[in-house]
C-alpha cells in the first residue's frame, strides 16, 4: 500500500485545522497564537480577580475580553491590526524624517486655520460687517431701527423690572 493510502504523507504536519483551511500559514499561526494565548489569559485573570472580589458585572465584562483574542486570530483580524499598527509606526517614522512631508504636514495646518477662522467670523457675525459696508443690512438686524428705539425699549424693560422688585 502506498503511504498516502493510509493517510501518511511525505509532507511536514501543518498545525491543525486552522491551516488546514487555508486561514493562517504556519509562521503566521506560531507568531500570533502566544499573543492570542496572551492578551487571553490576561483577560482571564483580571475576571477571576473581579469575581473573587464580589465584581460579577466586571468579571462578566473581562470574561468577554478574554473570548477576543482567539476571535481575532481565528479571523485573521489580529494580524490586520499587527500590520495596521506597523504601517502606521512606518508612517510616523517617515512623518519625523521627511521635510517634504512636513511641508505637508504646514499645508494642513495652515487648511485647518484657514476653514476654522472663517467659521468662528461666520458664527460671531462678522460677514454683517461686510455686508453693512456693501450697503446691504446684515442678517437679522434692522436698517431702520435706531439708537432711541433701542433706547425706549431698554426703559421699557428697567420700568418692568423695577415694577417686580429686580433692580
Amino acid at each position: 500500500m502506498p503511504a498516502g493510502g493510509l493517510g501518511l504523507s511525505r509532507q511536514p504536519p501543518r498545525f491543525g485545522p486552522l491551516c488546514n483551511a487555508g486561514l493562517m500559514a504556519g509562521v503566521d499561526l506560531v507568531l500570533w497564537m502566544p499573543w492570542a494565548l496572551l492578551l487571553s489569559a490576561l483577560a482571564a485573570a483580571l475576571g477571576i480577580r473581579a469575581a473573587r472580589r464580589g465584581q460579577s458585572i466586571n468579571a462578566t465584562r473581562w470574561a468577554g475580553w478574554a473570548f477576543v483574542p482567539p476571535a481575532l486570530l481565528l479571523t485573521g483580524t489580529l494580524r490586520l491590526a499587527g500590520r495596521i499598527t506597523a504601517a502606521v509606526l512606518n508612517w510616523s517614522a517617515s512623518l519625523a524624517f521627511n521635510p517634504v512631508m512636513w511641508l505637508g504636514v504646514g499645508l494642513a495646518t495652515m487648511a485647518v486655520l484657514l476653514l476654522g477662522s472663517a467659521a468662528v467670523l461666520r458664527s460671531r457675525g462678522s460677514a454683517g460687517i461686510d455686508q453693512q459696508r456693501r450697503g446691504t443690512p446684515a442678517v437679522g438686524r434692522s436698517s431702520t431701527m435706531s439708537a432711541t428705539s433701542a433706547d425706549d425699549e431698554l426703559a421699557d424693560i428697567e420700568d418692568i423690572l423695577r415694577r417686580r422688585g429686580i433692580s
